[in-house]
């Protein structure tokens, strides 16, 4: 016979088992949600959608078709505790870059990721990466032959929609493809809690941290009000007065362009300045070592090696395991890419990201964002950024042009 002491019990046990399996986001709270969209690829039931947060970052939204199986926290790096078995307690550190002129120039830095997806197109495989879209939303796309490499290609400083790339790659590792991933180290660390397939190959990017949305689009409608002409194009990284130098570029339907030293230009200085990060980047987890990639990558700041310096660009390289072992000396092997080993201090130097640095919160921050919400670009850049003194630019720039000539 059930009392009502026994329903009451059983009750009670049902209420525990939904709070153990309630949504990830409800575990770790939005200031620790790096919109990694793990929790979304993982949602048997379309109970979760990725929407903008009131500061313009990608969060879960939890609807009415939620049944708290907990399967989203299975899936949510913040969670769960990566597996670091396959990876070298201490990376192999490289300086590098592609052996093709145009594709350095092309590229962000030293043009090592079109190489390595290069090797994977070329084998039938097929790459995952960032594409910054006609209308100017940042989407991963998933490519399968060279032509379309140009459009992953290249640094982009906003948040990027994964969608159900997650869900792609399980697919075409079903189908025995091989498979290169490139992204965020939150972004990898999301998709290893789905598999550690031997045909899957990951790249993390050195991350600074991602920019507000609404920043960006504040931004691009500044600068068409100020020009009375549309935006078609933005690259955050280009390198027609070198690498060091790189400048914002936006390009007009008109076709005209605006440049300007990313040192100087406003959406660069607010996110320079730390001021417009997601919360959850300031202290990041997924910077540390052992990194979540098979590779990692970013720019050679600082010193790299003198046999590898080119003023058009230069890569950092953390090899992490075999896995991407493999890639990085088969390309230079056959001569794709130009490679110098270098050790942990010169590689992190000018790169403090690629070893768990983290930032602190600007005082400012939380203004920042409520002005960000009533005002446009314009009262945010008088009131908020700070440019550097252009004088004292030129003269730091020739020193360091003499302590070059001298070392």
């Amino acid at each position: 016979m059930i009392t009502w002491k026994k329903l009451l019990i059983y009750e009670i046990k049902g209420r525990e088992s939904m709070d153990e399996n309630k949504p990830a986001i409800e575990i770790i709270g939005e200031e620790k949600c790096t919109g990694c969209f793990g929790c979304y690829n993982s949602c048997p039931h379309d109970a979760i959608e990725m929407k903008y947060s009131e500061e313009g970052f990608f969060v879960p939204k939890i609807n009415d078709k939620c049944t708290y199986c907990g399967i989203c926290q299975e899936h949510c790096p913040v969670i769960q505790n990566p597996d670091n078995s396959e990876k070298f307690g201490q990376p192999i550190f490289y300086g590098g870059k592609s052996t093709n002129k145009d594709v350095i120039l092309n590229s962000s830095s030293g043009g090592l990721f079109p190489e390595i997806a290069k090797s994977i197109l070329n084998n039938s495989g097929v790459v995952f990466g960032v594409c910054l879209e006609e209308d100017l939303s940042l989407e991963h796309i998933k490519i399968e032959n060279s032509y379309h490499l140009s459009k992953i290609m290249g640094s982009k400083y906003i948040q990027s929609e994964v969608g159900d790339s997650y869900q792609e790659v399980l697919k075409e590792l079903k189908n025995g493809k091989k498979v290169l991933f490139s992204g965020t180290p939150c972004q990898i660390s999301a998709l290893n809690t789905f598999t550690n397939h031997d045909n899957l190959y990951t790249i993390d990017l050195a991350c600074h941290g991602v920019p507000s949305r609404i920043l960006f689009d504040k931004y691009i409608e500044h600068m068409e009000e100020k020009r009375g002409k549309q935006v078609k194009h933005v690259n955050f990284r280009d390198k027609a007065k070198g690498w060091n130098d790189y400048q914002m570029k936006i390009t007009f339907d008109d076709g005209s362009i605006y440049e300007k030293n990313h040192r100087f230009d406003p959406f660069f200085r607010a996110f320079l300045q730390d001021l417009c990060l997601m919360e959850a980047c300031y202290e990041c987890k997924f910077n540390e070592i052992p990194r979540p990639g098979d590779i990692s990558l970013g720019d050679f700041w600082g010193r790299p090696p003198e046999e590898i310096k080119d003023p058009n660009g230069v890569s950092v390289i953390l090899v992490n395991n075999n896995k991407g072992k493999e890639l990085i000396t088969k390309l230079r092997d056959i001569e794709r890419l130009e490679l110098c080993k270098t050790d942990f201090e010169t590689a992190t130097k000018g790169n403090p990201r690629l070893k768990g640095y983290d930032f602190e919160v600007p005082a400012e921050r939380e203004k920042f964002f409520q002005d960000l919400k009533i005002h446009d670009f314009e009262f945010i850049d008088d009131k908020y950024l700070e440019y550097p003194n252009p004088v004292k630019r030129l003269i730091f720039k020739y020193l360091k042009k003499i302590r070059d000539i001298l070392n």
